[in-house]
């Protein structure tokens, strides 16, 4: 359009604002408007002032929440682990090479546009800083590079498929992290300094809309970890993050008028194995392990409500052909895997009565075999003839089948407690320091005592001597936690060397599984194969306990990494007697 038509145009426009007409074929357009009933609520968020201001090095958890309410990733995490786009447009990528389109449009607090120079500054922080939060998930990054003005391009040294899993790590304007107050971001909270107090405010520029309800934050200031919680309590903070599965002096349970919420989380809990025990490596024994365990029951008792039942180290349970994925207990099954031989013990057990004949005849012996096939012999041993007597050699001596068990009134073999001999005894080891495992392992040794034929005994240390044991080798099996990246990388704990690998376990061609499994994204295959070999056994998926201010806000909905996500949702809630019959901000309109 010439500027001489634009100029006409504009005129017209003028004119009929004048008259209150609209221009032919158009309807007036005012924009969207902002009708959120804004709430007049308290609101208070923990600042734990020791920490740093750079949302990617920051490395205090109380802190998480505030960068979640001010800062943005590439993608976020719905409660499945699936990556949903924020600050990135559209990716596209071959599981080694990616390229990341940048959502345009996007401002800072301080008014500037979002570029990839930003996220490359942000990405680099992260991967420089060994101690940030987010440095494990950029360690396998080879090339990181702006590759225009809104495209990111990341080279891994091994293809990882689910890499964009791991790309919620927050962006912050470049070179605006040593201002000596907080990055630059994105998000939909600004914080704003009123003295020497600072309050989150609605953020202007945000790329998100109009804020839920919530608009204006306080942030508590608290110079002690431990302080959180006693803000909480007192009314000062109004929402937290705690481990209800945590060391009996971490662990929070809050009651009164709060209301509590759970998130799915990466933190696996497993049992490790020793594979230096010659009874662990069988697999079968390891999978009669993995079948008694009652999974649910112990997710509902001792793991308080606050996990859900793993079969397989993935979250949620990946449904698989061929791989059946109980939470109950299966005793009957266990005692089935765990008393049937495996092709090797046949082998072991043929070997040997092959070297009982050649002993035998090479002492010019006769064998008398049973209608089984079994050598006869008699209590003792001893290989005896049709009628009874004792085979002698050519010295006239008894001769004894090696493959006999001991003599009477030799060392007697040990019974369970309803007589069975005992073929599986082994010892768990656990934390002492965490009530709950301890309950867990006691419930988890009582599940597979109740297998004729095994015996295991639990072993309560504390922390250090339970960290040293493990490192040391000096365990059958160990009560672990780990918390898995969200892309659910099992390589620390399957592959030879990995950081978390302390039972030697050793399968190259586990390994190949699991590269082609990263590679394609279909853990199908992996799955099927970790079932029947079962190189650890997972017991459960923790669930993060989030406590908020009860009638508070209407619509909180956290989700595994981030209270915030979604907070344009959050409603008004109304006090009883307010004389407004409405309940959320769509009512009122």
């Amino acid at each position: 359009m010439s500027w001489k038509k634009r100029a006409l145009a504009a005129a017209l426009a003028g004119l009929c604002l004048l008259s209150g007409c609209s221009l032919p074929g158009r309807q007036q357009d005012e924009g969207p408007k902002d009708t959120v009933d804004v709430s007049d609520a308290y609101f208070g968020l923990a600042w734990y002032k020791n920490g740093t201001l750079n949302p990617v090095t920051d490395t205090d958890s109380i802190n998480a929440m505030l960068r979640e309410a001010l800062y943005e990733g590439l993608f976020e995490l719905t409660d499945d682990f699936t990556p949903q786009n924020v600050l990135c447009e559209g990716y596209s990528g071959d599981g080694t090479t990616f390229t990341f389109t940048i959502r345009q449009g996007v401002k800072f607090w301080s008014g500037q546009t979002l570029t990839a120079d930003d996220v490359v500054a942000s990405y680099r922080a992260a991967m420089d800083n060994a101690s940030s939060p987010y440095h494990s998930r950029l360690a396998d990054v080879t090339t990181l590079e702006s590759a225009g003005t809104y495209k990111v391009r990341i080279v891994l040294s091994s293809p990882n498929a689910d890499f964009p899993r791991l790309l919620n790590i927050p962006v912050y304007r470049r070179g605006s992290a040593d201002s000596g107050s907080f990055a630059d971001g994105t998000g939909p909270y600004v914080p704003v300094e009123n003295g020497s107090a600072y309050t989150l405010e609605k953020n202007e520029n945000w790329h998100g809309g109009f804020l839920g309800t919530i608009r204006h934050i306080e942030l508590v200031g608290i110079t002690r970890a431990d302080a959180a919680e006693s803000s909480f309590r007192t009314g000062d903070v109004s929402v937290m993050r705690s481990s209800r599965i945590a060391a009996d002096d971490e662990t929070t349970v809050i009651g009164g008028a709060v209301d509590t919420l759970q998130t799915p989380s990466t933190a696996l809990h497993y049992i490790g194995i020793n594979y230096a025990n010659e009874q662990l490596k069988d697999a079968k024994v390891r999978r009669a392990l993995s079948a008694a365990i009652g999974r649910r029951a112990l997710c509902e008792t001792q793991l308080q409500t606050f996990a859900d039942p793993a079969a397989l180290p993935v979250n949620p349970q990946q449904q698989v052909s061929g791989v059946t994925l109980s939470t109950e207990a299966d005793t009957a099954g266990a005692y089935e895997l765990l008393h049937s031989e495996t092709d090797d013990k046949k082998a072991d057990d043929t070997a040997s009565q092959d070297s009982a004949v050649q002993t035998a005849a090479d002492g010019d012996v006769t064998i008398y075999y049973a209608e089984d096939g079994t050598p006869l012999t008699d209590d003792e041993g001893y290989y005896i003839d049709e009628d009874g007597d004792r085979v002698l050699n050519a010295e006239g001596e008894p001769v004894k089948d090696p493959s006999a068990s001991a003599k009477s009134g030799e060392d007697t073999p040990e019974t369970d407690a309803v007589g069975e001999q005992i073929v599986l005894s082994l010892h768990l080891l656990v934390n002492a320091d965490n009530a709950f495992k301890v309950a867990a392992a006691a419930q988890l040794a009582a599940s597979w005592n109740a297998v004729e034929g095994v015996s295991v005994t639990v072993d309560a240390v504390d922390y250090e001597t339970f960290t040293a044991r493990i490192r040391e080798g000096s365990f059958d099996l160990y009560y672990g936690e780990t918390r898995l990246t969200p892309d659910f990388d099992l390589r620390p704990l399957l592959t030879q060397g990995g950081s978390l690998n302390f039972g030697g376990y050793h399968d190259p061609d586990m390994e190949r599984t699991l590269a082609a499994a990263r590679k394609s994204g279909d853990r199908s295959a992996l799955c099927k194969q970790f079932a029947e070999q079962m190189p650890f056994i997972p017991i459960a998926f923790e669930r993060e306990q989030v406590i908020i201010r009860k009638n508070l806000i209407n619509g909180f909905s956290p989700v595994p990494f981030s209270v915030f996500f979604g907070q344009e949702n959050w409603t008004r809630v109304y006090a009883a007697g307010s004389g407004s019959d409405a309940q959320t901000d769509e009512a009122a309109q």
